[in-house]
Formats: structure tokens, sequence, C-alpha cells
């Protein structure tokens, strides 16, 4: 029997993201869509061997892999063995593609040999979400489809193999370093040193992860546990700026107003 659901879409619509249609290891019979299918899909090869093509280029998809499809795009696919098992989902909402269009990942893509457990686990529970309420389950399955789409970005930006490679090690010791040494000088050339690369390549590292430079980070990290101090602690200003790593009060608290947009008095009051 082949698990999966059209729900009926009512307002559902009004929702940022909301599910069209789900399936869980389901027998993928072929699909040849000349014009291409009107919502995104993301599909998880589960047992198995398919294929794909899409603009005339074919793809053979293994167990584990992940594939995306946005609307109106032609593709084929089939199965290469006796059984071809996937789980899918098909979705919309005011603000799937435009999120999707935000993190790049808007476009036709596959990725091969893919963690994909914490994925078919996401797909199964917004099935059984939706099967067990008929009137609400599709609101409460668009929270798991937002989780989903944040998986679906992990492994687009290949996060799981990122997590053992000589780089992330490095920030991950740069992290540790600040967040034990912040009340002293740090310069850049000693997070660069501690990482055993470059400046410049620690900048990209800190960009490309944290969406920010390295002396950003660290003052945010002097800042969060300044806010700390100022509420439960009986320092002054002055002593709190020495505490957190900062050359004099008058620095700090330009710095925190910035960041805050109050000064660390006006945040102490408030807390």
């Amino acid at each position: 029997m082949q698990k999966q659901i059209f729900p009926i879409i009512g307002d559902e619509k009004e929702l940022p993201f909301y599910i069209v249609g789900i399936g869980v290891e389901c027998w993928q019979y072929p699909v040849n869509r000349t014009g291409g299918y009107d919502f995104p899909q993301i599909l998880v090869t589960n047992e198995g061997e398919g294929e794909i093509t899409v603009n005339g280029s074919t793809v053979k998809l293994p167990v584990n892999s992940v594939f995306f499809i946005p609307p109106h795009l032609p593709h084929e696919y089939h199965s290469l063995s006796d059984s071809w098992i996937v789980s899918w989902v098909c979705f919309s909402g005011s603000e799937a593609e435009p999120l999707l269009e935000k993190w790049g990942l808007n476009k036709y893509a596959y990725f091969l040999s893919a963690d994909t457990e914490r994925m078919n686990r996401i797909i199964s529970k917004a099935y059984y979400t939706i099967k067990s309420d008929k009137i609400y389950g599709n609101h409460y399955a668009s929270a798991q489809l937002y989780d989903l789409l944040i998986e679906y970005r992990k492994i687009a930006d290949n996060r799981q193999s990122e997590l053992t490679s000589v780089s992330t090690v490095a920030l991950a010791d740069v992290l540790q370093y600040i967040e034990e040494k912040y009340a002293g000088p740090i310069k850049l050339g000693d997070l660069a040193q501690i990482a055993g690369i470059t400046e410049q390549h620690l900048c990209r590292l800190f960009k490309k992860n944290l969406q920010m430079r390295p002396m950003e980070y660290l003052a945010k990290v002097r800042i969060q546990h300044a806010k700390e101090m100022l509420v439960y602690s009986e320092k002054n200003i002055s002593e709190i700026a020495k505490a957190t790593g900062f050359p004099d009060s008058s620095y700090f608290s330009a710095l925190f107003k910035k960041h805050e947009g109050i000064t660390p008095g006006e945040y102490r009051e408030q807390h």
C-alpha cells in the first residue's frame, strides 16, 4: 500500500509553508512531465536505484540520494532496479520559494550518498501528522516542512562533511579560544595562529559560517558577557568594560549602544 497523501488545501494557502503532497517509502512509478510540475519537489531515495533526466542530462540516483526539482521544470525519472522506493514532498506557501531563492537552492539539484536519516524522519512525521488530523494536520506539518527545508539546505551546503574538515576544526578551536579568553587582549593574528591558517582564510571561514568577521564575533561575545554582568552583578560600567576585554568604558558604551540600541546603563535599568 502506497503511503501518500494529497491533502485538501483550504486556509493553508495563507501559511508561509504548506504541504501539497507527501509520500513515505513509496514504490516509484515512471514519471515523465514534459511541462514540469506546478510545485517544487524534494525526493529522497530509500531503496533501489533510479535515474533522472533534466535538460538532456541523465543522472543515476543510488540509495540515500536527495534531489530537488523546481516548479515547471520538464523532467523524467524512473527505476533502474526491480523496485525503487522513495519518500517525497511537494510543497508551496508564500515564503517557500522565496526562502529557497534566498538560500540559492531554488534550482534543480541532486546530492548522492547524502546523510538522509533525519530528512526521512521529518517526512515520515509530517505524513502522519497530516494523516492523523484532517483539519489541522497540515497546519502543524507547516513547521515540519520548514524543518525539512533547513535539513535540505544543510545537505546542499555539505555541512555534514564540513563538520569533519580541517577548516571547521580550526574554526571550532578559534571559537573556543574566544569564549575562554574574551576578557584579555585578542588580535586577529592571534586567532589565525591558533587556527593554523592565514588571517585571510580565517576571515573567509567566519564569513561563510557565521556571516561576520572574527573581530565582530569577538565583540558580540564580549557584549553578551557584559549583558550578563549588567543583570547579575553589582559591578559598575567601568569594571564591566574591563572585565569583558574593552579598553575603556567610553568605547564599551559606544559599541554596546551600536549593537543593542541602548546604553549599558539603560540595559541594566530595563532588566
